[in-house]
């Protein structure tokens, strides 16, 4: 139902973006590069929505009575879901503009495994984020913009086994995210937005002990995201 739901929500998001692309050119016909008619800065907010590839890169090692038995690095990649709201303010200036926002989302989806005994679950339920966006219009109301921001978001890490070590750690964990994107201007106080993004969060480790097994996990969340936005502009 999860993946039947983030599909539908993606169909949909592209098809009201590719609407609003394609009869905008009537709206700004006769503008030139930018919108000259704005003030010096406004205030914007919107409604995101994201589709993204969620990278627990993990090294997990075992020791028994004191000694190191396994040690093994892997990958635990999940795809989820994202929607969201975003804050912010821009200050255009010619052809060029600098904007910075604040954004909060809630993460659907969780990385499920079973080996042996053992389950694990991991996931990111919500992610907070500030970042500067500076951009350049290429033509008309159309721009490219890069977005460089810190986040942190809220991790749970959990592992269920009857007859090994176990453990259920929730972490939040901060992180820089870089990204590049594409943005038009639809009206003077809409602006649609897609793009491409990387969040990187620190290391954290877990540490589990049952009777002679002391198991330590260190985990490092990589984040992957295709997003599309609308924007309303109080100008």
């Amino acid at each position: 139902m999860k993946v039947q739901t983030r599909s539908i929500c993606i169909a949909v998001y592209g098809i009201v973006f590719s609407i609003l692309i394609v009869t905008a050119g009537a709206v700004h016909a006769g503008d030139t590069a930018g919108n000259n008619t704005r003030p010096p800065g406004y205030v914007f907010m919107g409604l995101g929505y994201a589709n993204q590839n969620v990278d627990m890169q993990t090294r997990f090692a075992r020791r028994v009575n004191g000694r190191l038995v396994e040690d093994a690095s892997f990958n635990n990649e999940y795809t989820a879901s994202a929607g969201g709201l975003f804050l912010g303010y821009q200050l255009p200036w010619d052809r060029f503009y600098l904007g910075g926002q604040i954004s909060f989302d809630v993460v659907e989806g969780e990385f499920e495994l079973a080996a042996g005994s053992s389950r694990f679950t991991n996931s990111i339920n919500h992610a907070v984020g500030m970042a500067i966006l500076p951009g350049v219009y290429l033509y008309k109301g159309l721009s490219v913009f890069g977005k460089l921001g810190l986040a942190y978001g809220d991790f749970d890490f959990v592992k269920s086994s009857p007859t090994s070590t176990h453990y259920n750690a929730s972490r939040r964990l901060y992180g820089y995210t870089l990204g590049l994107g594409l943005a038009y201007d639809i009206t003077a106080q809409f602006t649609a937005k897609m793009g491409y993004e990387q969040t990187r969060y620190r290391e954290t480790g877990i540490d589990a002990i049952r009777g002679v097994l002391a198991d330590k996990t260190r985990v490092e969340p990589k984040m992957n995201l295709f997003f599309l936005s609308l924007q309303y502009n109080f100008n």
